[in-house]
């Protein structure tokens, strides 16, 4: 039986693609936008990165292609209802990076309001000469309220997290009623967001939700970076009118705004959300193993489900 041949935008595992697809079908590297293009025309499935574009003008050259895996639980760069169409199955990562994510976010949560990135900086600068009692006083989480917008898998277990170091747990819901989300937002030390991405969540947090926050509130993002006005947001880190930040994601990513990285009172991450060796190799099996999956004519249980396209 002739081996399928998948393409994939870049060795994400070495040692996972080698073990558990390289024997069931042909791989070709697409080291390029243009090696992309080329590849796909005899693909019968792709698996690419988050930061991958896989829209209409790229789908146009994959005539039969069959499955796109997405190595990310989120989805947001691939034109799920274009696929839809196509009849071409979509697979994503879920699961598998949740306890990650969430450790993260509370790694971020610490590290903003310990203010670690200014400590680090004196010590790295031997500007440290010994203790004093007013030198970068913090906040402690303990009791703090936070709320977590967004009850996904990655929200659930944050909550978990935080409410095991004895914090007020409130989670706000994207469908939620107004006035019950600007009720928590007033009463938030501690904001973070884990919403999926798309029209309806684009600056979710905006200006006018921003003003609702105390000077004590942190916020933190490890969702997806257009979720947040950044510019709203770098204006209150400025005007001191929230206390920090922790970010994981930006709106413009790769590339962060200088006045954000100019700002002492934010944490700043290179989107190290699922960045584990469990997690990255656990990300590996399950798009592999779902791209496979579907390519053997079976349904496996990573498979987004899409809705089709409302008629206008």
């Amino acid at each position: 039986m002739k081996k399928p041949t998948i393409v994939i935008t870049e060795n994400f595992h070495p040692q996972v693609i080698k073990a558990k697809l390289a024997p069931f079908a042909k791989v070709l590297y697409a080291n390029s936008n243009d090696d992309l293009k080329f590849y796909l025309q005899k693909a019968d499935g792709l698996i690419s990165l988050v930061t991958n574009k896989i829209d209409k003008k790229i789908l146009n050259y994959g005539k039969n292609l069959q499955v796109v895996g997405n190595f990310a639980v989120g989805f947001d760069n691939i034109d799920i209802e274009e696929c839809f169409l196509r009849k071409i199955k979509v697979i994503n990562t879920p699961n598998v990076l949740t306890q990650s994510t969430a450790e993260l976010t509370l790694a971020l949560a610490f590290a903003a309001a310990r203010r670690f990135p200014e400590g680090e900086a004196l010590c790295r600068s031997h500007r440290f000469d010994g203790w004093h009692p007013q030198m970068l006083l913090g906040q402690e989480l303990y009791k703090k309220n936070v709320a977590i917008v967004g009850n996904g898998r990655i929200g659930k277990a944050a909550g978990k997290l935080f409410k095991a170091i004895g914090c007020n747990v409130n989670f706000v819901s994207s469908k939620e009623q107004r006035t019950q989300v600007i009720k928590k937002l007033k009463a938030a030390d501690i904001v973070s967001l884990h919403l999926p991405y798309n029209s309806k969540t684009h600056h979710w947090l905006n200006p006018q939700k921003i003003s609702y926050l105390s000077k004590h509130t942190i916020v933190i993002n490890t969702s997806r970076g257009p979720i947040v006005d950044e510019t709203a947001l770098i204006k209150a880190l400025e005007q001191k009118k929230i206390f920090a930040a922790g970010l994981d994601v930006y709106e413009n990513e790769p590339k962060i705004p200088k006045k954000l990285s100019k700002l002492k009172n934010v944490v700043l991450l290179p989107h190290l959300g699922s960045a584990t060796e469990t997690a990255r190799k656990a990300m590996a099996e399950s798009v592999i193993s779902g791209v496979l999956q579907v390519l053997d004519g079976k349904k496996p249980k990573n498979l987004v489900r899409v809705k089709p396209r409302k008629k206008l």
